[in-house]
């Protein structure tokens, strides 16, 4: 799949929409385009053409989440993920998941340590405009929006 997320135009918040042939596909996009939304800085990231580029994760957490229902867990992982890159001073770029239902999931995520953000930084993960569909050819999309 050529195109892993997008970031959207909102008014006050940042909003994206993410993209995956799979589940895992889609929940490992959608944590990629939530870090790339705030543009974070360090050693091992770069940028070309206003794409971020990781050069090599120099660390892994494992994340467990469970939730009542897809958009929810969706929230919750996100959520996760934000909570670890607070509390380390992290971003995190590539996600393996050994089991992802639609009211569970446990992954290995991958990232580095950053020096911090370019935008103002992530406050919430919400469930304004939050959307999971999977279109006619089988493609998964999310709409996230992220309280800054």
């Amino acid at each position: 799949m050529a195109q892993e997320f997008e970031l959207l135009s909102h008014t006050a918040d940042s909003k994206i929409r993410a993209y995956g042939i799979t589940l895992e596909e889609l929940f490992r996009n959608t944590l990629k385009g939530m870090f790339a939304s705030i543009k974070p800085y360090g050693t091992h990231i770069t940028y070309k053409n206003d794409e971020l580029i990781c050069s090599k994760f120099t660390l892994q957490h494992t994340v467990t989440t469970h939730s009542l229902d897809l958009q929810s867990l969706l929230v919750d992982f996100l959520s996760d993920c934000l909570y670890l890159s607070d509390i380390h001073n992290e971003a995190y770029f590539d996600a393996r998941f050994t089991l992802l239902t639609s009211t569970e999931l446990q992954c290995s995520i991958f990232g580095v340590p950053i020096a911090g953000f370019e935008l103002l930084e992530i406050k919430a993960v919400t469930y304004n405009d939050l959307a999971i569909e999977q279109n006619q050819d089988g493609i998964w999309q999310a709409t996230v929006v992220f309280d800054i």
